[in-house]
């Protein structure tokens, strides 16, 4: 049975609490950080939007960057975390080179 906020915070005062905790435990974690990196560097969260986007592309990605601004929301980390994410993300947008290299 998947979980859900009503099952597992029962009493409306507990839910905001409860949801904080379980995007925290999801993203907060060696591997959610890796993904909350690749989500921001897909969603171009941390990019300026191309100068010929058409208006349907437009809302579309600025419907992709909102998604990503509620998990950071939620997330409530400090700024330089924040900072952290936003070098990661961007680090993840940079061309692939022929041979792996430290960074």
């Amino acid at each position: 049975m998947w979980h859900c906020l009503k099952r597992r915070a029962r009493r409306r005062k507990d839910r905001a609490a409860e949801l904080e905790r379980a995007y925290r435990s999801v993203f907060l974690s060696t591997d959610g950080e890796t993904v909350l990196a690749d989500l921001a560097a897909d969603c171009g969260i941390y990019q300026a939007p191309p100068v010929d986007l058409d208006a349907r592309a437009g809302g579309y990605l600025d419907g992709r960057k909102a998604l990503f601004a509620r998990i950071l929301s939620m997330l409530r980390i400090p700024p330089e975390e924040h900072a952290a994410l936003q070098a990661a993300a961007r680090l993840e947008t940079l061309p692939e080179f022929e041979h792996d290299e430290e960074f």
